[in-house]
């Protein structure tokens, strides 16, 4: 009999674990992850913000494709100015094949300084990938030759993982993982015969989640980015905690709602307890207090 899955991390009440030192003083580490996609004309939509017509699934969706390319093309040069305050503090998740195909969107992350984390090859599934270590390699490979140096971190489309993926993504030198959002701090996770570290990210404080998922009105990511910092200043005094706050260009990057955007970077800037972060450097706060 096939044992039942379970998470890859050892089960823990988060207020039992080590309580976390601040970072250069901050109690609460603000990683801004912005999602950087390509959405392949010859498939269907990943999402959609117009349903096509008479329920039909239709290749090529150029209304959807235009959405997400628009974006790409408007939204990505916005959402950097309204980040520009954190000091290029900030992480990309990059479809490896936005490389060829935007490569001014490439440039654009390599001149603001963001981190670069492996983000698939292309807005898929990975459960629809025939090769999945092969999609790793690809991954990696382009981002590595485009921006010089080899993605450390990884979040997945959809953070959709198969029974092989951390074991497959640890033998290929990725230290650590946003698709495991299980707790406010970090977790080490079991990746095979290695261990990987999942740092937090978030379906709550995503642009995805409020405005495509659950429609919600606009400020509605401002207002539970201010009430999830309300508590998590009330609870910081324990021990420092993670903030995560997704975005994406197509969906933040328009113009009626970049302004909400502004104003929670403002909000995190001005708060004395928090501290943009990069993955980075989330890990190596974390690796330095809990060793795996």
């Amino acid at each position: 009999m096939t044992a039942p899955r379970r998470a890859p991390a050892a089960f823990e009440m988060a207020a039992a674990g080590t309580a976390l030192a601040p970072l250069e003083g901050a109690s609460i580490l603000v990683p801004f992850v912005v999602n950087v996609e390509h959405w392949s004309l010859d498939a269907p939509m990943p999402r959609a913000v117009l349903p096509p017509p008479h329920g039909m699934t239709v290749v090529p969706d150029v209304a959807n494709h235009s959405w997400v390319l628009y974006g790409l093309r408007a939204g990505l040069h916005r959402v950097a100015q309204a980040l520009a305050p954190l000091g290029g503090r900030v992480s990309a998740a990059v479809n490896s094949a936005v490389v060829p195909e935007y490569p001014a969107a490439a440039d654009l992350i390599e001149r603001e300084g963001w981190e670069v984390l492996a983000h698939g090859v292309r807005q898929q599934s990975v459960h629809g990938v025939p090769d999945e270590r092969a999609a790793i390699a690809q991954a990696i490979d382009q981002l590595s030759s485009r921006f010089g140096r080899r993605p450390r971190g990884w979040l997945s489309p959809g953070m959709n993982q198969t029974d092989d993926t951390l074991r497959l993504q640890a033998e290929a030198g990725i230290e650590y993982s946003h698709d495991w959002m299980i707790d406010d701090r970090p977790v080490w996770l079991d990746a095979g015969p290695r261990r990987m570290l999942g740092l937090p990210y978030t379906v709550e404080n995503n642009d995805v989640t409020v405005y495509q998922v659950q429609h919600q009105p606009d400020g509605a990511l401002l207002a539970r980015v201010e009430r999830t910092l309300t508590r998590l200043r009330a609870e910081a005094p324990r021990g420092a905690v993670v903030m995560p706050i997704g975005l994406h260009p197509h969906i933040v990057g328009v113009p009626h709602r970049i302004a909400e955007l502004e104003r929670i970077v403002d909000l995190i800037m001005q708060t004395p307890e928090c501290r943009p972060v990069t993955s980075a450097e989330m890990a190596a706060w974390y690796r330095a207090q809990v060793p795996a």
